[in-house]
């Protein structure tokens, strides 16, 4: 084909390039929307915006000090608010909860994971929260801490063995075995005995659930942008957000874990205090439930039924939530814990010596923990610098109006907890490890390790009761300091939760 008589373009280019132009047109369409409101952002890529994966939420530290308070980016071609300014935010988690009820929609969270209460909505999301709040009440949590104490007694042999170590060790090994232990005790009532064997199977594949293969950081990006292929890829199981052999070996353990409880004598049931029995036991006020997404709260595909208790695959979910994110921010907390400790000598003296005086040799309870201000102060600096879980995020069930901003109904509102947590304008000298900082008061929504409102973390107060309890015991015989290659600043990998590049090795000595 000639154009304009001078030049003999062959016809396949042409279509290429009228494609090309096609495919960009498409692909960046709506990119001024946040431009026509006056609202800054980092500029997207056509089709991809600013998100590949969820690598880029560790983008948000650099783009809070280049952008904001508020600010828009695009998952693909769809918009989304960055937003770090408190008044929104107690909008956002508290007075407007009911529009912001719901998280993200997160494509690939296989089946039946996808029940756990942390990917639910609406209704279904209530009616499962409601059963499972019941498990951390205080009478429960000083039940479990005989239990807990067991396990951190372990622990802190575990570290005594250690002793005279010159090149350190790897200390997330030693607290992510002791947090394994801890949750199959209080939560399912078996020892798997994770302290002895650090390459325990349920530790093996707690630890793949959080490792980030480049086919997990690709797959839900590609069915964003493709939702058709969501189906294909779930059909053919190459993979998706969490990988379907640890979600295989927990829901056998976990069914398997249920068919001893139903079969155990009634007497039996009722001596037991754990997550699991409380589950199987569980009884709903509300016995109608609602399909959603294709799917009633079971997992099936009719309209309306009535039930009285959690399904099986409910329960499952639940378990399987509960031993992931109980391992990994658990254990992520303490090891930060220990590293902070281990780079501030005279900060783990000042957390000792509270220990020997406010509770002498008596053994840590969820009671008598209450008295240790400074160690509280220490793990809730910690959770400020290091928080697990790097952003929050919440999606818009209607239309709202919130400061200067109206969000659309299905948007979603990312709240980027490392950067916020970081930020000069909120914490003086943010970079530096401080726990007297915390004992003046300050806005709550500055601190977002546990999120806000009524879907804060629902394992917060177990977490906390079971991170002190270990520290009690092991700053009673142990010392961290720093190995030969600690290092001064760490790195991270770029995904959703908060993993260092390198190991965070010490060195540890006996307490004279």
């Amino acid at each position: 084909m000639e154009i304009l008589g001078l030049v003999d373009v062959p016809l396949y280019i042409l279509l290429v390039l009228a494609v090309a132009v096609l495919v960009y047109i498409h692909g960046t369409w709506n990119f001024n929307y946040f431009k026509k409101q006056g609202i800054p952002g980092p500029t997207p890529y056509p089709l991809l915006g600013n998100a590949l994966s969820f690598s880029f939420f560790h983008k948000f530290k650099e783009w809070n000090r280049k952008y904001g308070n508020v600010y828009g980016i695009f998952m693909g071609r769809t918009p989304a608010y960055v937003i770090s300014d408190l008044d929104i935010l107690k909008e956002v988690f508290v007075k407007s909860f009911n529009t912001f009820r719901n998280r993200m929609k997160v494509s690939l969270i296989p089946y039946p994971l996808n029940l756990g209460v942390f990917f639910l909505d609406d209704e279904h999301w209530r009616r499962v929260r409601s059963i499972i709040t019941p498990t951390f009440s205080s009478g429960k949590l000083r039940r479990m801490c005989t239990a807990i104490n067991d396990c951190s007694r372990i622990l802190t042999t575990n570290f005594s063995k250690a002793f005279g170590k010159k090149e350190g060790v790897v200390v997330k090994e030693y607290f992510g075995a002791y947090t394994m232990d801890v949750i199959s005790q209080t939560a399912f009532g078996i020892k798997v005995d994770s302290q002895n064997d650090f390459s325990n199977v349920f530790v093996a594949n707690a630890k793949s659930m959080f490792v980030q293969t480049k086919q997990r950081r690709i797959l839900p990006a590609v069915a964003r942008f493709f939702p058709p292929l969501v189906w294909i890829i779930q059909k053919i199981g190459v993979g998706g957000t969490f990988p379907q052999s640890a979600i295989r070996f927990f829901q056998a353990n976990i069914l398997e874990m249920i068919k001893q409880r139903q079969n155990d004598p009634k007497e039996n049931r009722e001596q037991r205090i754990d997550f699991l029995q409380l589950l199987v036991d569980a009884e709903i006020t509300d016995d109608t439930v609602k399909q959603e997404n294709g799917h009633t709260a079971n997992g099936q595909t009719s309209g309306k039924h009535t039930v009285r208790r959690l399904t099986t695959d409910e329960i499952v979910a639940q378990g399987i939530l509960f031993f992931i994110a109980g391992y990994e921010t658990t254990a992520s907390t303490l090891n930060f814990v220990s590293y902070n400790l281990a780079m501030n000598p005279d900060i783990q003296e000042k957390a000792f010596n509270e220990i020997k005086e406010m509770l002498g040799n008596e053994e840590p309870n969820h009671d008598n923990i209450g008295k240790l201000k400074y160690l509280d102060n220490i793990v809730t600096e910690t959770l400020r610098l290091y928080p697990p879980v790097v952003a929050l995020h919440r999606r818009a069930s209607e239309n709202i109006h919130l400061k200067d901003l109206t969000i659309y109904e299905g948007q979603t509102v990312f709240v980027p907890v490392l950067a916020l947590q970081r930020d000069p304008k909120l914490f003086k000298d943010p970079h530096s490890f401080k726990p007297e900082r915390h004992d003046d008061k300050s806005n709550p929504l500055s601190f977002l390790a546990f999120g806000y409102g009524p879907r804060i973390c629902i394992g917060m107060r177990l977490a906390l009761v079971e991170a002190k309890i270990a520290l009690v015991h092991v700053l009673r015989a142990v010392k961290f300091a720093r190995a030969p290659d600690t290092q001064d600043v760490l790195t991270f990998n770029e995904s959703g939760v908060l993993q260092t590049e390198k190991d965070i090795k010490l060195k540890v000595s006996p307490r004279c």
